[in-house]
């Protein structure tokens, strides 16, 4: 009688999925070693990250992974190469991240499309009052509710035919009216401070996605209990 072997990891489970993920132009995991400089894109059509200042991985605070991204609110910032990663035009898109961040009195920006010879295209950032703030060309929206400082919390700013909403930890916190202009980068962009300006974040952020052509959350949802996925 023949003997027929299976190979058992033939047929392991496969890991989570992301429908959308062929429309993700940036995904920051921020894992890594600690004191690591070198920070992974795992898009699709991965760019090149650049620390400045002492930005860098850290295992001293997580929400996945073991390790994030931390910024120390004097000088750290990320650079990213790509232009085209952070220009949405007039579609649909959704940006969002974990963060715990500590708290300054100043402007604190996640991240901003650069441009350097005009007003920034867009930035997402928390406000000096201690709210979300979301500004796209000369349109602001600003959050109702305050960030708590020294947790982790998941912010999102996604735009579903042509509404802008902000979301903290997956509530609906406030929306604009119809803007259906073309929002896009005027150069690279920047993670943990504005070009020219500073407002340096003092924190960590953890997983940051841009997934372009998609609004994820239309409506309060649960915040991610695990890391974005890969593919």
């Amino acid at each position: 009688m023949s003997i027929i072997y299976i190979n058992p990891y033939r047929f392991a489970a496969a890991g989570p999925t992301d429908p959308d993920f062929a429309n993700v132009s940036l995904l920051l995991h921020g894992d890594g070693t600690n004191g690591s400089t070198t920070v992974i894109d795992s898009s699709p059509s991965p760019q090149t990250v650049t620390a400045a200042g002492d930005a860098q991985i850290s295992t001293a605070q997580s929400k996945f992974g073991g390790a994030s991204i931390a910024f120390d609110g004097s000088g750290d910032y990320l650079q990213l190469s790509s232009q085209a990663a952070l220009s949405f035009g007039t579609d649909d898109f959704t940006i969002e991240t974990w963060a715990r961040l500590t708290s300054t009195g100043n402007v604190q920006v996640i991240i901003e499309a650069r441009n350097q010879l005009a007003p920034v295209p867009w930035i997402l950032a928390v406000d000096s009052s201690n709210k979300i703030l979301f500004r796209h060309g000369v349109g602001l929206l600003t959050s109702n509710a305050s960030i708590t400082y020294g947790q982790w919390q998941h912010y999102a700013v996604t735009r579903s035919a042509g509404v802008i909403r902000i979301f903290i930890d997956g509530v609906t916190d406030t929306s604009t009216a119809t803007n259906t202009s073309a929002i896009d980068a005027g150069a690279q962009g920047l993670i943990g401070q504005a070009f020219g300006s500073g407002y340096y974040i003092n924190g960590y952020i953890d997983d940051l996605r841009i997934t372009k052509g998609v609004a994820r959350y239309t409506s309060n949802f649960t915040p991610p209990t695990a890391p974005f996925p890969d593919a």
